[in-house]
């Protein structure tokens, strides 16, 4: 399973790429526009230096706009075009995003289908050609379903069934919520910064290092290290 840092501040995207395993990134439009408010940074600027700070290789997602297949094809087609490097298309949800995602792999262009709240479209995404489907967790829960056992059942299904398609929980907002996550079968979790401190730090841990701390420095001497021990 891997990790997707779900951001559009720059300075966020450089911390976690120095310090934390994030093999993955994405940027939508309304975290775009938290981030980008005020500064005068278009979202494609915003994506060109964040992809320029996270080299070629790593997954990059990014979101066409449009309310037709054309008009988001248009944008797909655009992004790919100013974002070089493994950079996917998030394309919605819908009747004519099903449309576009199936064009659009006919050219070669590899999609990620957003805002599923259910089976029936993450199937349908899927035999679109979706190369991910993107399940919106916590806002199922919120409107009374169950967001995890959604994941849950489209990930056997997709076995089941063949499908190589990458099922991602989208949309989660606890550390919890990544365990269950991964119980479940995720291929890909999207986190924010702060879920990663959350999951990085733990009060026992930090007692155990100021125990270790204090037991080394009593017998060797404070700021000693093994470095120092070796000539």
């Amino acid at each position: 399973m891997e990790f997707c840092l779900d951001t559009g501040d720059f300075e966020e995207v450089k911390k976690v790429y120095d310090i934390y395993p994030v093999k993955c990134y994405s940027m939508n439009p309304s975290i775009a526009v938290r981030a980008l408010q005020g500064t005068g940074i278009s979202f494609i600027e915003n994506a060109i230096r964040i992809r320029e700070h996270i080299g070629d290789d790593l997954p990059f997602y990014l979101e066409a706009m449009g309310d037709t297949a054309e008009e988001m094809i248009e944008d797909a087609r655009a992004i790919k075009k100013a974002v070089k490097g493994n950079t996917f298309v998030k394309i919605p949800a819908c009747p004519e995003g099903f449309k576009a995602i199936r064009l659009l792999k006919q050219e070669g262009i590899l999609c990620s289908c957003t805002a599923i709240y259910d089976f029936n479209q993450a199937l349908l995404a899927a035999e679109a050609g979706a190369y991910c489907v993107a399940v919106y967790v916590s806002r199922i829960d919120r409107t009374g379903g169950e967001g995890i056992e959604v994941v849950r059942r489209i990930k056997e299904a997709f076995m089941i069934e063949g499908l190589d398609t990458m099922v991602s929980a989208a949309s989660l907002k606890s550390p919890l919520a990544i365990e269950q996550a991964a119980l479940a079968g995720a291929d890909n979790v999207t986190v924010t910064l702060e879920m990663l401190e959350q999951m990085a730090i733990h009060p026992m841990t930090e007692g155990t290092l100021e125990k270790f701390k204090s037991d080394w420095e009593g017998l060797f001497g404070k700021g000693v290290r093994v470095v120092d021990m070796v000539k």
